[in-house]
Order: C-alpha cells, then structure tokens, then sequence
C-alpha cells in the first residue's frame, strides 16, 4: 500500500486548551517499504501511528491510501477499510485470554463476516507461518510472551492486509526474543510485500530496518533513507 501525508496536523482539547500533537507532518511511503520511526517519548509517534491506522481522525490535513482519502467517508466505510486493509500489533498483545491462539487469531476474519472455515483455515495457515502449528490450541496463558507476540503478529495478518502498523513491537521482550520477532517481521515483510512501519525504542531494531525516520516535536524528520532503502542523497 501506498501512504501519502500531506500537512497533517493532530490536537486534543484539554479543559478547553488546545493540545497540538502532530503539527504538519509531510511523508510519501511506498508499497512494501519497511520503515521504522524513532523517537523520545511524546513526540507524537503513536499518535501518528493511530492516524495512519484510522483509530484516530486528523485535525487538519490528509492521509493518502493508494490515492484514496479514507477520511472522507462514513464512519462505518472507515471501519471496514480498517478492518479488511490494516494490521496493527501493540507493546501489549492485547490477546483474549478465554480463547485458543487459533480463535484470537480469526477474530479479524469473524469481525469481517467471513464464512468460520474459511476464518479457521486462514488463521491456521497464518500460525504456521509464524511457527506456531503446535500451539493453535494453547490459551495466551500457556504460551511465553514470544509466542504470545506471534499470536498477536498472526491475528494482524490474518486477512492478509496491505498495511502493517506496529507500536513497540517488542518492548516487553528480552533481547533474545525480540530479535526473534525482529526476524520474523522481516521475513513477513518478503514473504507477504505488505508495506510495514515500526515505531520504536529499540536502536538497533531501528538501525536494521531499510527506511529509517524520526521524530522530534509532532514533526517527521529527513530520511536517513529514502523509498525502498535507497540512500538519500545530503542537501547541496
């Protein structure tokens, strides 16, 4: 997927005072790009994640998808566009701890009404591609937290999206583990050409990745690579 932002601006409204968070953000990804975003914290690099994945609306500005303005439909059209076309994956798992991976990993395909085999199928064929076949039974207490986060990966790319968001990815994992995850998103990123971006703290996640931006006062810095990992070149 294709993500153009152009003057994007995001504020809360705190006791009637204005809070700016996002204050221009200008940005062109390409299809299949693998970009991680750094920077300290509150400097808006969630906020801009949750824009980019429609959970929040812009104040000003526009957000591109394949050329398309989704923020300019119903609420409803902007859910299903959502649901069909972005994956997230969060620091916290979020996994529903009454079900089997293999039922967190179809709530997606359910969400989206699809036939229960198909969800089933898909959701297994997903698991295995993370490496999980032998634990599709396991409830998120028995698993570790890798595996856990691999569940989590699963369930966003269950319905095979165009679009891959995710927030500190690996920040409750040891170095070991998140390396591990590290890996697998790569892998993904080949495998299924879905366009990825990272947020995150981790360096040297950040320093792997092809594209890499950063943040500093609600606004995106200057690649220190550009579209596809091709090297921008310094200013004259």
């Amino acid at each position: 997927m294709r993500v153009q932002v152009k003057g994007l601006h995001k504020s809360y409204w705190m006791d009637r005072v204005e809070v700016p968070v996002l204050n221009g953000v200008d940005l062109l990804i390409e299809p299949g790009e693998l970009v991680s975003i750094t920077g300290a914290s509150g400097v808006g690099k969630s906020t801009f994640l949750h824009v980019l994945g429609t959970l929040d609306i812009p104040s000003r500005g526009t957000v591109l998808y394949d050329g398309e303005d989704i923020f300019g439909q119903s609420p409803a059209a902007i859910s299903a566009f959502r649901n069909r076309n972005i994956g997230f994956v969060f620091q916290f798992h979020h996994l529903l701890p009454e079900f089997t991976a293999l039922e967190n990993v179809m709530m997606p395909a359910r969400v989206a009404r699809l036939p229960d085999r198909r969800a089933r199928d898909d959701a297994r064929a997903i698991l295995d591609l993370v490496g999980l076949t032998h634990r599709v039974t396991h409830r998120p207490g028995e698993l570790s937290g890798g595996e856990q986060q691999r569940v989590a990966l699963a369930r966003a790319l269950v319905l095979r999206p165009r679009l891959l968001l995710a927030d500190e990815p690996t920040g409750n994992l040891d170095e070991h583990t998140g390396g591990a995850i590290h890996d697998l998103l790569f892998r993904l990123n080949e495998e299924m050409h879905v366009t990825a971006i990272v947020v995150t703290h981790n360096t040297s996640l950040a320093a792997r990745l092809p594209r890499r931006l950063s943040m500093h006062g609600g606004l995106v810095d200057t690649d220190s690579a550009g579209p596809l990992g091709r090297e921008v070149p310094p200013p004259p």
